[in-house]
């Protein structure tokens, strides 16, 4: 009963990591930018449904509103400040997000996010649910449907959609989209709102679970980025599969070692992936 326990912790874990790490792998595939600022879009995702909650509005509204929300500062973000330095050395856009996600982290302080806060878990998923004689929390498969949900629209989106036609030739080869006329400061300012109204998406959706504060999303990020390096730099599907064996690897770690075990054994895992197989699970990831 424990491990089926910690399986399903495990993989509510792996749920949250994937609305994540998709945009993470978008971000890096399309702009080549190591966004250290998406752990502090996931903390704003939680604060902005804690406030709407707050402001008497229900959680399937808070659920849309809050990502839409994350996702335009996504957009100005892009625009105003990430545009500036798209042809720079990566290191410069890692100096900068990390000093974004610093930004943003103390806005959220003098917000109120100095205090842990939960959102309420709306009525119609509270309760449990009995499978197999394993008792399982409804709004737990809720969280794990949604970034299933997610993720199959997403995908859906990037195989049918002029707009997944320009994202995956600028992941494949950004010098011959630019022949063929993609515009991709365009397309990046699409890219980084979508992937921010995911961190905001996983933020709302891991609140009830996780609380919400302002540094609620520096161990998310964390472990996005380790799901991204698993998964290979630029994979969507190794990010896939990538964030579930992180999920489940963290979550019976601590079930059975603690959790410092659990992590380095994550990060043992990180390293012989970047040694062996630094292209991640499907050989598909970008080593630039």
């Amino acid at each position: 009963m424990l491990a089926a326990s910690l399986a399903v912790n495990g993989v509510v874990l792996g749920s949250v990591l994937l609305m994540c790490s998709l945009g993470l792998t978008l971000i890096y595939g399309v702009g080549r930018i190591v966004n250290f600022a998406h752990g502090a879009l996931f903390s704003l995702g939680a604060m902005a449904g804690v406030w709407l909650s707050g402001a008497g509005l229900p959680f399937w509204l808070t659920l849309i509103l809050a990502p839409l929300g994350v996702g335009l500062v996504g957009v100005v973000l892009d625009w105003a400040i990430l545009a500036r330095i798209r042809h720079r050395p990566m290191v410069d856009s890692l100096l900068l997000t990390f000093g974004l996600a610093l930004l943003i982290t103390g806005v959220l302080y003098e917000l109120g996010g100095r205090n842990v806060q939960i959102l309420p878990v709306p009525s119609q998923l509270e309760g449990i649910v009995s499978v197999g004689g394993l008792t399982l929390p409804i709004y737990r498969i809720f969280v794990s449907l949604l970034a299933v949900a997610l993720t199959a629209a997403l995908l859906l989106f990037l195989r049918n959609s002029t707009w997944g036609l320009r994202v995956r030739a600028a992941n494949d080869d950004p010098e011959m989209g630019a022949c063929l006329g993609i515009d991709r400061g365009r397309l990046m300012h699409s890219v980084v709102g979508i992937s921010a109204a995911l961190a905001a998406a996983a933020g709302v959706a891991g609140a009830p679970i996780f609380t919400a504060f302002a540094t609620v999303g520096d161990k998310i990020l964390i472990l996005a980025f380790m799901t991204v390096i698993l998964g290979g730099l630029g994979s969507l599907r190794g990010a896939v599969v990538a964030a579930y064996a992180v999920g489940l690897i963290i979550v019976f770690g601590e079930g059975y070692f603690g959790g410092q075990l659990a992590l380095m054994a994550l990060f043992l895992l990180v390293m012989a992936m970047l040694i062996k197989w630094p292209r991640g699970f499907f050989g598909e990831g970008r080593t630039e």
